[in-house]
C-alpha cells in the first residue's frame, strides 16, 4: 500500500484545504453559552433550532424595500410595507426565533429592542452631519461615513425638522463606507461599501424611520483583531490579514454580502419611548462559502443594541453636546492627532499587553514600545479619537485625555500607569 502525505495532498488541492478548514471551524465553534466566558462582554445567545418563518406578506414588504433601494427611479408604495410595519409596530413577542428568508445567500435574524428616546432625539444622533453614526453603535462599527455625492449630504433640511409636517414619506439615499469591529466569530474586521435608503413616514399615526442597507461588493480581506472588553468598546486591530482563530488563522476571509432593514418607531413621544427593530442578513466566509450562522448574527445585533441603548439613554449626553464634542475632535491639527495617537498607543500597551489574546508574538510585536500607532492610518486615528471623546462624555474610562486644559475632567483612567501628555501647540 502506498502511503499518501496528507499535507502535500492538501497543499496541492486548495479547495480540499478550505473544506477541511470549514469542517474544523464548524466543529470548533464555541457554543453560545461559551461565548461570554471567552470574551468579556460577549452576550449569551440561545436561538431555536426550528425558527418560525416570516409571514409572506412581511417578506413581500421587505422585497419592496430592497427593490426601492436598487431602483432610485422606482416608485415607493407605503401600502406595500404595511404588513411589515404592523409586525414591527404592534408586535409584542420577542422575534428572535422568527427567521426571515435567506437573501443574497445570507442567513438572517430579527431583533426587537425598546429604547427610552423619542424619534427626534434618535434622528439628531443618527442623521446629524457632525456625528459619525458609528458612534451610535461602537460595539459593532469602528468607522463609517457617507461617500461624496450622496443625496443625503445635499439635504438642506435635517430629517428631524421634517417630523412636524410629515404628511408624505420623506425619502433620501446615499452611499456609505463602514469598517466593523472584530466579530465574535473569528475576531476579524472588514471594510466595505453599501447603499442606503432612508424613509421617514407615518404609520398608524406614529412617526417611523425605515433605513435599508445593502453591501455593494465583497469587503476587503478580513484582518485579525481581538475583542478585549466589549462593554467598554475596547478592541485591537492588528492590520494582519487572517482570522484570530488557531488552525485557520491564515485564511483569507470576506464579508460577501450584508443587508439590513432597520426600523425606528416612536411609540410614545411624551414618554420618550421608541422601538428599534432590525432585520439582518449576512454572508461571510472564504472561497465563496458562507460560514456565518444565525447565532453569530444575533450575537452581533445584541452587541449593536447594547451600545445603541447606552448612548441614546445616557442621562449625561445630548445630541447637541455630542455634536460639539465631535467638532472639537475634527478641529484637531494633524500634529495634535499624531501626539494623541502616540499617547493612546503607549497607554493601550500598558493596559492590554498582558491580555491573553495579545500574547501571540505577531500581536505583541505590533503593540511593543507604542508600535500600535504605526498600524493606525488617518481614518483609524480619527475614529479612535472620536470614540475616546464619546467615552469621556459618557463618563467611561479612556486611554487619552481629550478635555481642554481649562475644563474639569469628565472621566478617569483605569490604571495609574496611564500616561497623559501636553498637546503641542497648533
Amino acid at each position: 500500500m502506498r502511503l499518501i502525505n496528507i499535507s502535500d495532498a492538501l497543499r496541492a488541492k486548495p479547495l480540499l484545504l478550505a473544506l477541511a478548514a470549514l469542517f474544523c471551524i464548524v466543529c470548533a465553534l464555541p457554543s453560545p453559552a461559551m461565548a461570554e466566558e471567552e470574551s468579556e462582554g460577549i452576550i449569551d445567545v440561545n436561538l431555536s433550532k426550528d425558527p418560525a418563518p416570516l409571514d409572506t406578506e412581511i417578506e413581500s414588504g421587505l422585497d419592496h424595500l430592497f427593490e426601492t433601494l436598487d431602483n432610485p427611479k422606482g416608485h415607493f408604495d407605503p401600502a406595500r410595507i404595511n404588513a411589515m410595519l404592523d409586525f414591527v409596530v404592534n408586535g409584542q413577542d420577542d422575534p428572535k426565533d422568527t427567521k426571515p428568508a435567506k437573501r443574497y445567500g445570507g442567513n438572517a435574524i430579527c431583533l426587537r429592542q425598546n429604547v427610552n428616546a423619542d424619534l427626534e432625539t434618535i434622528l439628531r444622533y443618527f442623521y446629524n452631519p457632525d456625528i459619525p453614526n458609528f458612534l451610535l453603535c461602537p460595539a459593532v462599527l469602528r468607522l463609517s461615513g457617507w461617500h461624496k455625492g450622496s443625496q443625503f449630504l445635499k439635504r438642506t433640511r435635517p430629517l428631524w425638522e421634517e417630523l412636524p409636517t410629515l404628511d408624505q414619506p420623506v425619502i433620501s439615499r446615499g452611499r456609505e463606507f463602514e469598517s466593523c469591529t472584530p466579530d465574535s466569530f473569528g475576531e476579524a474586521y472588514f471594510k466595505y461599501d453599501l447603499g442606503r435608503l432612508i424613509i421617514l413616514m407615518k404609520y398608524q399615526g406614529k412617526n417611523v424611520l425605515v433605513s435599508v442597507s445593502l453591501q455593494e461588493d465583497k469587503s476587503d480581506v478580513g484582518r485579525k483583531g481581538a475583542i478585549l472588553d466589549d462593554k467598554e468598546w475596547d478592541y485591537f486591530y492588528s492590520g494582519i490579514e487572517g482570522l484570530n482563530r488557531g488552525m485557520i488563522g491564515w485564511m483569507d476571509t470576506f464579508m460577501y454580502k450584508s443587508a439590513s432593514v432597520l426600523v425606528f418607531v416612536e411609540q410614545d413621544k411624551a414618554a420618550k419611548q421608541s422601538t428599534v427593530f432590525l432585520f439582518k442578513w449576512l454572508k461571510a466566509g472564504w472561497a465563496g462559502m458562507n460560514v456565518v450562522k444565525r447565532n453569530h448574527i444575533y450575537e452581533g445585533t445584541l452587541r449593536y443594541a447594547r451600545s445603541l441603548v447606552k448612548v441614546l439613554e445616557s442621562p449625561t449626553l445630548t445630541p447637541t453636546e455630542l455634536s460639539a464634542g465631535m467638532r472639537s475632535v475634527a478641529s484637531l491639527s494633524q500634529a495634535e492627532v499624531n501626539t494623541l495617537i502616540t499617547q493612546y498607543a503607549k497607554n493601550f500597551e500598558r493596559r492590554y499587553k498582558d491580555d491573553p489574546k495579545l500574547q501571540k508574538k505577531e500581536y505583541s510585536e505590533v503593540i511593543e514600545n507604542g508600535g500600535y500607532a504605526k498600524v493606525l492610518d488617518k481614518d483609524a486615528r480619527r475614529s479612535i479619537l472620536a470614540l475616546q471623546k464619546l467615552k469621556s462624555m459618557l463618563g467611561m474610562e479612556t486611554l487619552i485625555d481629550l478635555e481642554p486644559a481649562n475644563q474639569p475632567k469628565t472621566t478617569s483612567t483605569a490604571s495609574t500607569s496611564i500616561e497623559t501628555e501636553n498637546q503641542p501647540e497648533s
